[in-house]
């Protein structure tokens, strides 16, 4: 029989369970915002025909201040004629150019991507190397800064940092953990981030995700209640911060209720000013007004009239709403004034097509900084030698145009400040080999004690608390021991394999049978149909919104993601399967791995649903890559409740309706 020749009683290699199948593989972002359109196309005017500049000591000063203002990324760099919308070389070693960008223009940060890290010796390396430049070129040390949220916004390879099951599971545990797992998960990241030479964090998000669409919020968010997004983000700050590492809470005035990724467009949220005060702005509020308040507040580039209905002309001449980046009414008014935030606002990165398809890079500049922000991330992609000069000319236009005003010296001051508080320069008071001695300690495997497994734990630990049944608890445990699953990818697969494997002895040596279809490229309808009905469990894992390529693992066969099928023909084929199983009388089990609103659309067509807020895997790096070692603490902890050796601790976040 076919389910026979696929049943997994054993390892088995990518390649012949592909062959067995006929390809298809189993098991496995100085003036002023004006209140009129009128008034803005004056000040464009005024651009055209600039008045004559200040005198060149003024300019300088005002440069030397901008430049503490500004984040860049560093992410590639092609030291060749490589064209810059087409560098892909990684910026691992900074090359004396860079640095001489950061020193002459006193830049006041940069920012790291996962392309800047290869490994703790690199990293530490290339962070040493940056600051001690700048405090031999009698500069301010730098902001280092990462976006470790954890979850899926982990920037730190696994190895070196756990990436944690994320804030949603972190909010799933609420109810009966409290903001534990806030507090033990922060701490961690900020005692890992600063011996490796990371001084600022921008998490954690505070956006209630009162929208089921989101497509880059999600799971990002701890709850769609606003009090318990503002009691475990206060937590967060708190405990990173008392690590060392600077807190930025995101995104002001909240990203939550968008179905617009600001990474593509320009959201609007349509809430009045009093749902937004009682919603989006509350966890702001109060972690603001907390006894241990972020070090940053990052804006985000979004349209929210009630707060703001000004409107300005974009780049193409036409009339928008002003997005909260470069609205003084939010920015100044709001947050600084209403809501009394003494510490640096920071723009999201003012590359993202939520600002960059509407403006131009000196005006998002000039009008982030005239609405009230003290830091403008990512204002300017440097990736080759010509980036470097055009950035010396938008540094040159900026300077000419904002004055030295007496809001630039006090944004200036702020800076500084928080720069002393957080005494960015003491990483370079110890030899670099004393950081490196330091993370070769916290990164050993040998004392259970060691920062690296303590990490390990809290990430099991969470996975495990986190794990939530939607519906059907009453068919828990199940007891049958054949199983056909439908999982989002091959690494899913292999992983959910993985659990079963590591979980077979609460069959009592009854031989499990498993397999397990990959829905990258959608299978044959028959071969599913042929397997099903050797079945007596449906086991269908679901990502929504659907992942990113570059979260597959790697491991799916080339052609498959190629052809990968969209986030509709996936649900279309899981729910035909589904149907099919229920009139067979299967047991149907539903297991959301992200967010957890698609239970609801399949509630008739399925026994059981256990959300995990989590699609993680951890993929080990072997030479032999038909044999790569791929798990799961997610999908451990899941199997765990569906076999009945653990009880789901967890509780949804997020209602499904």
């Amino acid at each position: 029989m076919l389910f026979q020749q696929v049943i997994c009683k054993k390892r088995a290699s990518l390649m012949g369970l592909s062959a067995i199948l006929s390809g298809i593989l189993i098991l496995l972002s100085a003036s002023l915002f004006t209140a009129s359109a009128t008034a803005q196309s004056e000040s464009a005017n005024a651009s055209n025909n600039p008045k004559p500049s200040a005198d060149a000591e003024t300019i300088r000063a005002v440069k030397n201040m901008l430049g503490q203002k500004i984040i860049l990324d560093f992410r590639y760099f092609c030291e060749d004629n490589t064209p810059s919308s087409r560098c892909r070389t990684p910026m691992t070693v900074i090359p004396p150019s860079l640095l001489n960008v950061l020193s002459t223009h006193n830049i006041g940060g940069v920012i790291l991507f996962s392309e800047n890290i290869q490994n703790t010796e690199q990293l530490i390396t290339l962070n040493y190397t940056m600051q001690q430049h700048m405090v031999k070129a009698g500069r301010q040390p730098l902001f280092i800064a990462v976006d470790q949220e954890g979850g899926r916004v982990a920037r730190l390879p696994s190895d070196m940092l756990s990436p944690f099951a994320g804030n949603m599971a972190i909010g799933a545990t609420f109810h009966q953990r409290g903001s534990a797992f806030a507090q033990s998960v922060a701490s961690h990241i900020g005692q890992t981030l600063l011996p490796l030479g990371i001084n600022t964090n921008f998490a954690p998000s505070v956006d209630v995700n009162s929208e089921p669409k989101n497509p880059v919020i999600n799971v990002r968010s701890f709850s769609e209640n606003p009090e318990q997004v503002a009691a475990l983000g206060q937590t967060f700050v708190s405990a990173m911060q008392s690590t060392g590492v600077m807190s930025a809470i995101k995104h002001f005035p909240g990203h939550g209720d968008t179905h617009v990724d600001s990474h593509s467009g320009l959201p609007q949220v349509t809430h009045s000013k009093a749902q937004a005060m009682v919603g989006d702005i509350l966890p702001f509020a109060n972690i603001i007004n907390s006894a241990t308040p972020p070090a940053m507040v990052m804006s985000a580039h979004i349209q929210y009239p009630s707060l703001d209905d000004t409107t300005i002309i974009d780049k193409h001449g036409k009339s928008q709403i002003v997005p909260a980046t470069l609205s003084k009414k939010i920015l100044s008014n709001l947050l600084r004034n209403q809501l009394g935030y003494q510490g640096l606002i920071v723009t999201d990165a003012l590359d993202m097509a939520g600002i960059t398809q509407f403006f131009s890079h000196e005006e998002a500049l000039v009008s982030a900084f005239s609405a009230g922000a003290d830091i403008a991330l990512m204002p300017f992609t440097i990736r080759t030698q010509d980036d470097i000069k055009k950035f010396a000319l938008l540094m040159d236009n900026a300077a000419n145009r904002i004055s030295e005003s007496a809001f630039l010296k006090a944004s200036h001051n702020r800076i500084i400040t928080a720069k002393q508080r957080f005494a960015l320069q003491s990483f370079i008071s110890k030899p670099m080999s004393w950081w490196l001695n330091e993370a070769k300690e916290n990164a050993s495997m040998n004392n259970p004690n060691t920062l690296k497994n303590r990490g390990i734990q809290i990430e099991k630990a969470l996975s495990k608390s986190s794990v939530s049944v939607l519906f059907g608890k009453d068919k828990l445990p199940i007891t049958s021991n054949r199983w056909l699953a439908l999982m989002p990818d091959a690494a899913r697969c292999l992983a959910f394999e993985a659990a079963l494997t590591r979980a077979r002895s609460n069959f009592n040596n009854k031989t499990l049978e498993f397999a397990c279809l990959p829905l990258t490229a959608l299978p044959k309808t028959q071969l599913a149909m042929n397997l099903l009905k050797q079945a007596d469990v449906l086991v269908v894992g679901n990502i929504s919104p659907l992942h990113a390529n570059y979260e597959l693992g790697g491991v799916d066969l080339p052609e498959h993601v190629k052809q990968r099928a969209s986030e509709t023909e996936v649900m279309a084929f899981s729910k035909k399967i589904m149907v099919a199983a229920k009139a067979q009388n299967k047991t149907v089990v539903f297991a959301p791995l992200r967010m957890p609103y698609k239970a609801h659309d399949v509630k008739e067509l399925a026994d059981v649903a256990v959300a995990t807020f989590s699609y993680a895997v951890n993929i080990t790096q072997q030479s032999d890559k038909e044999n790569q070692h791929v798990t799961s603490y997610g999908l451990n902890a899941l199997v765990d409740v569906l076999l009945g050796s653990a009880l789901a601790e967890g509780r949804s976040p997020v209602s499904l309706k």
